[in-house]
């Protein structure tokens, strides 16, 4: 079989160089959608990818339907028509084809092999492509001091809260590792992102109540809530394990490669601290460590993500976050 879309397909994520990246496509795609999937860039109509693949109109809307429900076309809805385009991003490519309805285990293995084998060769080259961080931490739900001219609070509740409809759907990267220690079904979606969701069959809707309820409980587990990294947190909320999630690249000392910081960090009280390390169990980036007064906690700054994970462990109430920086958004 000729590979040469699936190894252009790699090359638009900025993976010429994977062997493993376009046999995911060849497994999942066929020789026609390929055609289509290459030709939906920049965005086109129907009519228009007919015309340029020399399919029917009919053919053409019926392979774009299989893609979308397969995450690698996407529906772009304007008043004049609705114009289809394929994948922009590694994270839509991962998220959208492991969430698909039916996915092979074969698939998802092959997905294993490419990060356990090439994803940390390729590490510089994606941050290269990335160029800044996609995805931020945002604090747990606690009270932060932040500073006045910060535009948006890191504040996940406030998206809940002005969410239009929200949908949740499971977490791509514990579907690809089978990891059960931890809640499935809790990576966030809302508005335009809850719609995709929905029409593809991959998410279930939820009332407010509901996702707050989900927010407090992925606390309680110790989960880390990622968002966009834009000015107005985007339109997903992630709730990222310390074992298989990909926004730490699958190396605690490489998470802020592909995620930025949020502009809080942990800060200890060591008169209040009881010395029960709780909290040195809770934090996945190894930022806590009992030497400080009395062999109190005492958080690293340049390793702590600003998550804010260990504070629900800590009875003694010991540890607040602290503004130390704005973030450096990714322009809207």
């Amino acid at each position: 079989m000729d590979m040469t879309p699936y190894v252009e397909m790699a090359k638009s994520l900025g993976f010429e160089n994977s062997i493993l990246m376009p046999k995911m496509f060849q497994m999942i795609v066929d020789a026609d959608e390929a055609k289509i999937v290459l030709a939906a860039s920049p965005p086109k109509t129907v009519e228009e990818l007919a015309a340029e693949t020399g399919f029917t109109s009919d053919r053409a809307q019926d392979l774009l339907d299989q893609l979308f429900i397969k995450g690698l076309i996407y529906k772009s809805k304007k008043p004049d028509a609705t114009r289809y385009y394929k994948f922009r991003s590694y994270i839509q490519f991962h998220d959208g084809t492991v969430l698909t309805p039916g996915i092979s285990q074969e698939y998802l293995d092959l997905w294993k092999e490419f990060e356990k084998t090439e994803m940390a060769a390729l590490r510089d080259s994606v941050k290269e492509i990335e160029r800044r961080q996609g995805m931020r931490v945002v604090p747990v739900n606690v009270i932060v001091e932040a500073q006045k001219e910060v535009m948006a609070p890191d504040d996940v509740v406030k998206m809940i809260d002005d969410a239009d409809k929200i949908v949740v759907t499971n977490c791509s990267c514990r579907v690809i590792h089978g990891i059960t220690d931890v809640p499935l079904e809790v990576c966030m979606q809302m508005n335009k992102a809850a719609d995709y969701a929905l029409d593809r069959g991959t998410g279930r809707e939820l009332t407010k109540q509901e996702a707050m309820e989900m927010l407090k409980m992925c606390e309680d587990e110790g989960l880390i809530h990622c968002v966009d990294n834009k000015r107005d947190l985007g339109y997903l909320i992630c709730n990222c394990d310390g074992v298989g999630c990909g926004n730490w690249g699958g190396n605690k000392g490489y998470a802020k490669t592909f995620t930025a910081p949020s502009r809080f960090k942990a800060d200890v009280k060591m008169e209040s601290c009881s010395l029960c390390e709780a909290c040195l169990d809770r934090c996945f980036f190894d930022a806590i460590s009992m030497t400080g007064e009395d062999d109190a906690a005492v958080i690293d700054p340049v390793k702590c993500m600003g998550c804010g994970v260990c504070i629900p462990v800590c009875e003694d109430d010991a540890i607040s976050m602290k503004e130390i920086q704005p973030v450096e958004f990714i322009p809207v």
